[in-house]
């Protein structure tokens, strides 16, 4: 059972006027963790093969447990499930360090996308493959 995780240190900048992580904030962490997981894997959401195939958000859906404060260090730990031939969920939990518990858990469903055709297109065997080194 693989993870992919990442950490962050909460800026003040992602601070909003609850005086906690703004959900636009969390949104843009996870996705960095994405990108970062992809990049990890030697590939990226645009280009997940030599064709122009990638990904796409279909959907996002995140549950808040705790706040994150401002210099709070959050761990992101990614793993996959419900891989099909044309979508994935990606799942997110986001624990805070510093208080030692989970501040949110989620997942974000990407598609997979044909750029150069302007549709949907079924996922390339290898990166399936690569996918379920994470699944759970």
């Amino acid at each position: 059972m693989n993870f992919h995780n990442k950490t962050y240190q909460i800026r003040i900048s992602d601070i909003n006027y609850g005086n906690h992580l703004g959900h636009d904030k969390l949104i843009s962490i996870v996705h960095d963790a994405r990108c970062s997981f992809f990049d990890s894997i030697g590939t990226s959401e645009l280009h997940i093969n030599d064709d122009q195939i990638g990904l796409v958000v279909h959907e996002v859906n995140f549950k808040y447990k705790s706040q994150i404060h401002f210099l709070d260090k959050i761990e992101v730990l990614s793993y996959f499930t419900e891989i099909s031939d044309y979508s994935v969920k990606m799942n997110s939990e986001v624990k805070n360090m510093k208080q030692n518990k989970m501040s949110a858990v989620g997942y974000i469903k990407l598609v997979c996308y044909n750029f150069k055709d302007n549709k949907i297109s079924k996922f390339p065997k290898e990166f399936v493959e690569k996918l379920q080194e994470f699944s759970h």
